[in-house]
């Protein structure tokens, strides 16, 4: 491919849409400082394709781990809704920002679960806006803001890929097509920016779109919250697959073709809907796929599923050519093999980490062998790390670095290994995990699956400290009112359901980390609270007072009061549960 013509092509064409055009009365002077920053943009883009095209029109995955394929053979673009549930069917960047009728949304956050496509979508955005020469995208993945200083300047780092801001025309150039409103931002992974971080980053980012308001930008994340503090953008929700789209998706793989009708047709006519959570996520039906060809039968429990996708992956390595056995450099046994492998996605998923250059990796197994030396385990760091490639693929290279195959093995193992500790460092380490990143906690399956594999454990050693860490600010009172006073923001309403606002913080990861209890006649009270809402002029959004005595007990009969009140118990419930092996130490110290 020829970037250099690739490039020059989307500037001109970005150039020639763009509303301030370079009028006959400009001086000759000016206008040749407009070409010199038009051609400067131009170079600047060719090299930043050069690096970063194949790296976004292709992908490996855990099908296609021999080696990256193109995303467009494989991937199916997962529909958008908006929060009054319309669908927005998404073939490029313009349907993203237009889909209100009549507006145009510059900014926007498109929020999904893991899995569900969000980083493939990006590089699909990217990929057609290129095809679309309406802006020139730039795509950043958001966890490289964990490696910035106080203080970083958010358009060098957003534009440091494009290798031309080291000179003072340079950087004029860019700031000026910034000013135009030429680029297309796509913000990849705002949940992967570590909790310390994100207060900076959001500063910086709100300031950048108050400074160049003309500029498209796009910010994936998981549901960490409802991004009340993303002042201009609008939030997307990505929906699962739908059965047409879970058919085509795995129609669209390269795999053996019996294997893959006989799928098929499976999922067709029951295995869809039997195990919907599974077959509407992209991910999880891949994996859903590769272990349906071992076992028909598809585990309910999420813990379960990506038990069996595991141990798919150890017994079946090349898919697309009927499996072999491959050497295990480590020569580790599987449940030894795992055990390391646990210990090295707790620590890597506690720091964060989702890539590692060779040595990085070195050095974290060296840590992994010192802990499991004394279970009677041992192996080769440097042997370890080609089992990790070459023999299950939960990571990959790619270029001088290594990665994840998809992060949520890092959350499964997470779990996996929490569940293995005794109760000391189940306390010490799961709570750490917690506190250094709450969104993370919220938004990802750590938790979730650690409570499904263990629940007294979870309870014992997870929640029962989390809310005496809670409760140790509440002194007298009614402690549901203590309890609503710290999670709920506001309240309001779709077309359909009824929707809290939270105030992010440890109350809101207490109350997402234990199972949710279901009220049949959750419905007739929503609906009250609507009327009552309705009869105040209070519809749209409501922050509730216990002023407003009416609204305040019609909400305590609803789904949102029935959580706040079941916090408000759980703590005198639990300890008398565990009256017999609890002491008085405040294991939330770390």
């Amino acid at each position: 491919m020829n970037y250099k013509e690739l490039a020059q092509g989307v500037v001109e064409g970005v150039w020639a849409k763009s509303s301030e055009l370079i009028s006959d009365t400009v001086v000759k002077k000016a206008k040749e400082a407009l070409n010199c920053f038009k051609v400067d943009l131009g170079i600047a883009f060719s090299k930043y394709l050069e690096k970063s095209y194949e790296k976004y029109s292709t992908a490996k995955t855990l099908l296609y781990r021999d080696k990256p394929r193109p995303v467009r053979k494989f991937f199916v673009i997962p529909t958008l809704k908006t929060s009054g549930e319309k669908l927005i069917h998404v073939n490029g960047a313009r349907d993203i920002f237009n889909f209100a009728q009549g507006s145009h949304h510059r900014f926007i956050i498109v929020k999904g679960t893991g899995g569900i496509g969000k980083s493939m979508l990006m590089k699909h955005l990217f990929l057609s806006e290129l095809d679309d020469r309406d802006l020139i995208p730039v795509l950043v993945e958001l966890k490289d803001i964990n490696d910035q200083e106080i203080g970083y300047d958010l358009v060098d780092v957003l534009f440091e890929n494009l290798d031309i801001l080291g000179t003072s025309v340079a950087k004029s150039a860019i700031e000026y097509a910034l000013k135009r409103g030429m680029f297309l931002l796509l913000l990849d992974g705002y949940d992967e920016i570590r909790s310390e971080k994100m207060p900076e980053f959001l500063k910086k980012l709100n300031n950048l779109c108050d400074k160049y308001p003309k500029n498209h930008v796009v910010v994936s994340a998981r549901p960490t919250g409802d991004f009340v503090e993303f002042r201009k953008f609008a939030v997307l929700d990505t929906t699962g697959l739908d059965k047409p789209q879970a058919l085509e998706l795995i129609q669209k793989l390269e795999y053996d073709k019996t294997i893959k009708q006989r799928f098929i047709g499976a999922l067709d006519k029951e295995l869809y809907k039997k195990h919907y959570t599974f077959a509407s996520n992209p991910l999880l039906l891949t994996m859903m796929f590769l272990t349906y060809d071992e076992n028909a039968r598809i585990p309910d429990e999420l813990h379960l599923f990506y038990e069996r996708a595991f141990e798919t992956l150890l017994t079946k390595h090349d898919a697309t050519k009927g499996g072999y056995t491959r050497k295990v450099e480590s020569k580790l046994p599987q449940h030894h093999f795992k055990t390391v492998f646990a210990t090295f996605c707790c620590i890597t998923y506690y720091n964060g980490q989702l890539r590692f250059s060779h040595d990085q990796l070195i050095s974290i197994l060296g840590k992994v062998k010192a802990e499991v030396v004394g279970m009677g385990i041992d192996f080769n760091p440097a042997d370890y790390v080609l089992d990790l490639t070459n023999y299950v693929c939960m990571l990959y290279r790619d270029g001088f670095e290594y990665a994840f195959t998809h992060r949520s093995f890092q959350e499964y193992f997470t779990a996996v290994y929490l569940k293995d500790q005794v109760d000391d460092v189940i306390k010490k380490r799961g709570l750490k995990i917690i506190k250094a990143n709450l969104h993370k906690a919220v938004s990802d399956n750590v938790f979730r699956m650690f409570h499904d594999m263990v629940p007294v454990k979870y309870e014992k050693n997870i929640l029962l400290p989390l809310l005496k860490e809670i409760e140790k600010d509440f002194t007298r009172g009614d402690k549901y009112d203590f309890y609503f006073e710290g999670l709920v923001r506001n309240i309001s309403f779709s077309d359909v359901n009824l929707r809290m606002g939270i105030a992010f913080n440890l109350v809101n990861v207490a109350d997402w980390l234990f199972p949710l209890i279901d009220l049949d006649d959750a419905k007739s009270s929503e609906d009250k609270l609507r009327q009552h809402l309705n009869d105040n002029g209070k519809y749209d959004i409501y922050v509730v007072k216990k002023d407003d005595e009416i609204g305040y007990k019609l909400l305590k009969e609803t789904w949102i009061g029935a959580r706040v009140l079941r916090l408000s118990k759980e703590r005198e419930r639990l300890e008398k549960k565990f009256a017999s092996t609890m002491d008085d130490d405040d294991f939330f110290s770390l």
